[in-house]
């Protein structure tokens, strides 16, 4: 599903990579390190929000190293979540098939069958602000799948909740894995992925360790 070989970038004094590693349909890598080791760096590049200088990114069989965020089948959920502030509950999770022009009784269905998958239905027509953390990132999540991106990218998605909200959005991403979703999940608690993750990869200075 997705192979990375010899991945490098560098920004400022930072050099990531090379980095290189291979995951099949329907696994959960979690990549876990210090602050400041590379992690969601390594994400961006992924989702396209980056380019390396020189590396590949390969998913499905498909190389997308120079092939814009837009037009790769990724979702991506952000650390803060990144929601549209301007926008209803609705529109943010109907945001990336607009973009893509899906056609409005197809948006309808699918908003409609994500807000059900993750118990936010009646929070549709609601403004973003007011919502509580969970509630946010499980608009996020639902935003992020949309559009039935072949790979999910989760930057530090359990950081900005409190216990319960955590071990509630731990069931969630669970349930995501056992619907087959191919997952990769940064994170700098390697505990809170204990019974999630198939596969580790431990990042330090720029470096698979």
């Amino acid at each position: 599903m997705l192979k990375i070989e010899n991945l490098v970038y560098s920004i400022g004094d930072f050099n990531l990579g090379p980095v290189s590693f291979t995951m099949e349909k329907g696994d959960y890598l979690a990549v876990f390190g210090p602050s400041g080791a590379g992690k969601s760096l390594l994400l961006e590049l992924i989702a396209g929000l980056r380019f390396p200088a020189s590396g590949s990114v390969c998913i499905d069989s498909k190389e997308y190293v120079n092939i814009g965020a837009q037009n790769r089948p990724v979702g991506m959920l952000f650390q803060d979540y990144a929601l549209f502030p301007h926008l209803s509950v609705f529109d943010n999770i109907a945001y990336s098939l607009r973009l893509k022009k899906t056609n409005r009784d197809t948006i309808e269905k699918r908003v409609k069958e994500l807000s059900d998958y993750f118990s936010i239905g009646n929070l549709l027509k609601r403004d973003i602000e007011g919502l509580s953390g969970g509630e946010k990132q499980r608009v996020a999540l639902a935003r992020a799948i949309a559009y039935d991106p072949l790979i999910l990218l989760l930057d530090e998605p359990l950081s900005a909740l409190d216990d319960d909200l955590r071990a509630e959005a731990v069931d969630t991403l669970a349930s995501l894995k056992r619907a087959g979703q191919t997952i990769i999940h940064v994170t700098h608690n390697r505990n809170e992925v204990g019974t999630l993750a198939s596969k580790n990869l431990y990042m330090s200075g720029g470096k698979i360790k």
